[in-house]
Formats: structure tokens, C-alpha cells, sequence
């Protein structure tokens, strides 16, 4: 029977390289939410502010409920669902994870996608306020593993994920809520935000 493994995380924390890591470990199909979403047309508007586009939630769980239930039929060991979204459909999960990632990482990252101004603070917001971590609460309380992957390889991450589902490692570690980047001593949250101002100034001024 067919196991099925929700991975949630801000942007640029690294799901698509993790599930593609699980892909070979596992042996697993695996259902990228940014394809998803095109391939089902499932974008009903666009943000210009934020510059991204609007999905409607509802239609995605119905999509991906539907989807899933295809896949219960094929003899595949793992089912893995990734993307920012993940969150949606992860009550009919047996396992699910938020990746989380340094805010600084995840700025820099950001950065080199070349990503505007705007909706990298949004996201290094998200990422400092743990918002797919409430999310997944929401979902499913404390029943996932949220990872700090700050450090760590694509191959780490991913042989974390498969000894935490298959119990040979304590979860305690992963427990929800231990990610906590506000009262980290090492992260500068004004810091972080000023940077973002100083360049939006520049480009003002210049």
C-alpha cells in the first residue's frame, strides 16, 4: 500500500531537491505543487503587488484528493507531494514535514533568483514567523517533523526524513515549535529588514 509524504516549506528551503533525493531512496512518485498548479490551470489570479499568483486552495485539495486516489491504485511504495502548499491536502498524508532554513539562507538564496525586493521580505517573513509551520499545525497539530535544515546537504535532509519515517531516530528534535528564529541570539531581525530598505533607497535615490 501506497505511503504518502507531504513536504511544506518557504520558498527556496530546498523541497524539490529533497523530494527528488526521497525520489531514489524511496522509490517514490513524486507530485511537484508548482507543475501541479499549471498543468490544472488552478491560478485564478495575479497579485502584481506581490508578484505571484493566486491559487485557489479549495480546487487544489479536490485536485490532489482526486489525484492521490489514482495513485492508491498503482504498486508504488511512496507517494511524496511538495511545494509551498503542501499543507492543503496533508491531513490525507500518513507523514508530513516543514523544511525550515536560516532567514539569512533564505534571503540569499532568494537573492540569486533574482527574486524583487518585496517578495523576498515576504518570505524571509514567512520563514521568521514559521507561517507553513501554522499552517501544518493547522493541518494536522503536532503531527509532522519540522526540520531545521540550516547546515545540513540535500542528502542529510533526506536520510533524516526516511529514518524519522521509518522510527530509527527519536523525533523529539523535530518537534514542532523548536524552530525559532525571533529569539535565536545568532539572527539579526532588523538587520535583516534594514537591508532590504537600504536597497530599496538606493535604487530611489540613484
Amino acid at each position: 500500500m501506497v505511503r504518502i509524504l507531504a513536504i511544506s516549506g518557504t520558498p527556496a528551503v530546498g523541497k524539490t531537491s529533497v523530494a527528488a533525493a526521497l525520489k531514489e531512496l524511496l522509490k517514490a512518485e513524486v507530485i511537484s505543487l508548482t507543475e501541479f498548479v499549471k498543468s490544472r490551470s488552478l491560478v485564478d489570479s495575479w497579485d502584481k503587488q506581490k508578484d505571484t499568483g493566486i491559487v485557489d486552495e479549495d480546487r487544489l485539495r479536490e485536485a490532489l484528493l482526486k489525484e492521490i486516489g489514482s495513485f492508491k491504485e498503482k504498486s508504488i511504495p511512496w507517494l511524496i507531494i511538495e511545494g509551498l502548499l503542501a499543507d492543503v491536502v496533508a491531513d490525507a498524508c500518513d507523514y508530513a514535514v516543514v523544511l525550515r532554513l536560516h532567514p539569512r539562507v533564505v534571503k540569499a538564496r532568494l537573492e540569486q533568483r533574482d527574486y524583487s525586493e518585496s517578495k523576498i521580505a515576504e518570505n524571509v517573513q514567512s520563514e521568521v514567523l514559521g507561517t507553513c509551520t501554522y499552517h501544518m499545525q493547522e493541518a494536522r497539530g503536532n503531527d509532522f517533523y519540522d526540520i531545521d535544515t540550516t547546515g545540513k546537504t540535500i542528502s542529510d535532509i533526506a536520510h533524516l526524513i526516511t529514518d524519522l519515517v521509518d522510527g530509527r531516530v527519536d523525533r523529539k528534535a523535530v518537534t514542532p515549535g523548536l524552530v525559532d528564529w525571533i529569539s535565536d541570539p545568532d539572527f539579526d531581525l532588523i538587520g535583516t529588514f534594514q537591508d532590504n530598505t537600504k536597497k530599496r533607497e538606493k535604487k530611489i535615490r540613484s
